[in-house]
């Protein structure tokens, strides 16, 4: 008699069956990100095509109405600036000239890059995603240190070795230190995409995206009433310029 355990089929490893499970939740979630970001670009440009353009009309008319009005002595001209002292400082030199100067590398930063470079280096890649991965993080090493940033240097080393790229070996031990360093890395994405999210819902356009949705469930289109308020102003604005003029 057959074993009645024979034909069943092996339970999958608790750790590789949470990453297959993460894989699929992390895509899903960069995706309604992206979809997020999309939409939030979209209105941005619509806001600024039939929103802005007509800020910008309204900001000239008004301008030419203050002139009007001055010219008629109905207001007061705007007083002049303080003249510059030309001897005064100018920050922006200032900036100009540090961003210029720039001090020889340190014997620590030459540390730090020099085993950031020996454990990434690209020749090191087992396959070409890895090598891709590699060439990424050499030219964020290679940035930070033309920029004399060790610590950023030392960030990018410890994210290295905490990565499930930096474990070498091919035994069973080694296969289950990536699979949690992995997840891991899953685990602090999802966290940061909630980041981005609540960043982004926190921006104006976030915040006006909603209200517009806001608006739409209550049976009213805010954009179009924002679109008509502005236009109002531009006819109000340029029938006192016609009146002045």
């Amino acid at each position: 008699m057959l074993d009645q355990f024979a034909l069943q089929p092996a339970d999958l490893d608790p750790s590789r069956s949470r990453l297959a499970d993460l894989d699929v939740q992390l895509a899903a979630r960069e995706r309604d990100l992206a979809t997020f970001k999309s939409e939030l670009q979209h209105l941005q440009a619509r806001y600024l095509r039939d929103v802005g353009a007509l800020y910008a009309r309204l900001t000239e008319i008004e301008s030419a109405v203050a002139e009007e009005e001055i010219r008629a002595g109905l207001r007061r001209p705007p007083e002049d600036d303080e003249p510059a002292d030309s001897d005064a400082p100018d920050d922006r030199d200032d900036a100009a000239a540090a961003c210029a100067y720039r001090s020889a590398p340190s014997d620590d930063l030459k540390r730090v890059f020099r085993d950031l470079a020996k454990a990434i280096h690209p020749d090191l890649a087992l396959d070409e995603p890895a090598r891709c991965r590699r060439h990424s993080l050499m030219s964020e090493a290679n940035r930070a240190y033309a920029e004399r940033d060790a610590d950023r240097l030392r960030l990018i080393l410890q994210a290295w070795e905490r990565s499930p790229e930096s474990v070498p070996d091919d035994d069973p031990e080694a296969e289950r230190l990536r699979v949690e360093r992995r997840i891991a890395q899953i685990d602090e994405r999802l966290v940061a995409i909630e980041g981005e999210f609540a960043d982004l819902r926190a921006s104006a356009i976030g915040r006006l995206q909603q209200k517009i949705a806001d608006a739409k469930r209550q049976g009213w289109d805010l954009f179009a009433e924002m679109v008509l308020q502005v236009k109002r102003e531009v006819t109000r604005a340029t029938a006192q310029l016609a009146r002045l003029s």
